[in-house]
């Protein structure tokens, strides 16, 4: 997997290796091997106000919010072929993730872990439109997290 992160905060809340293993770990086993070696994928770390201008402008909500994910492949069909396979950007408010985890007290990391994990699962497409979605997404997420954690 070909990764591109980039930090907007001041310091680097979680390495860089900390991402790509667990964005390896998501794509490998909801995509498989072979498209986990072939797949590229933007991770942006921020600030709520770079957020909150990303959410007003593309889904007209005018706030700021814990991830958002802009899939390159919305639509089309998503295999390993030969070439890469750009996948596109999950970009994480680094102090919304902060505050969500300080008020359902848990580590930063599993809340960071759980976003990002999320966002991965958009692009891969994935949705929580409607309940049997939800049940199908949420269920892959939980099985994901449990994976990590091991």
């Amino acid at each position: 997997m070909k990764l591109l992160l980039r930090y907007s905060v001041s310091h680097n809340p979680v390495p860089s290796a900390w991402v790509k293993r667990l964005s390896s770990l998501v794509l490998k086993n909801v995509k498989g091997a072979a498209f986990e070696k072939q797949a590229e994928l933007s991770v942006v770390l921020t600030g709520d106000g770079e957020v909150r201008k990303l959410n007003r402008l593309y889904r007209k909500k005018d706030k700021t919010t814990d991830v958002l994910s802009f899939p390159l492949l919305e639509g089309k069909k998503m295999k390993a072929a030969k070439g890469s396979i750009p996948l596109g950007d999950v970009v994480l408010s680094v102090p919304q993730t902060r505050r969500q985890a300080r008020e359902q007290g848990k580590d930063f990391q599993a809340e960071m872990a759980l976003l990002l994990t999320h966002g991965i699962l958009h692009l891969l497409g994935y949705d929580h439109g409607t309940k049997a979605e939800e049940k199908r997404m949420f269920g892959l997420q939980d099985r994901l997290l449990k994976k990590w954690k091991a």
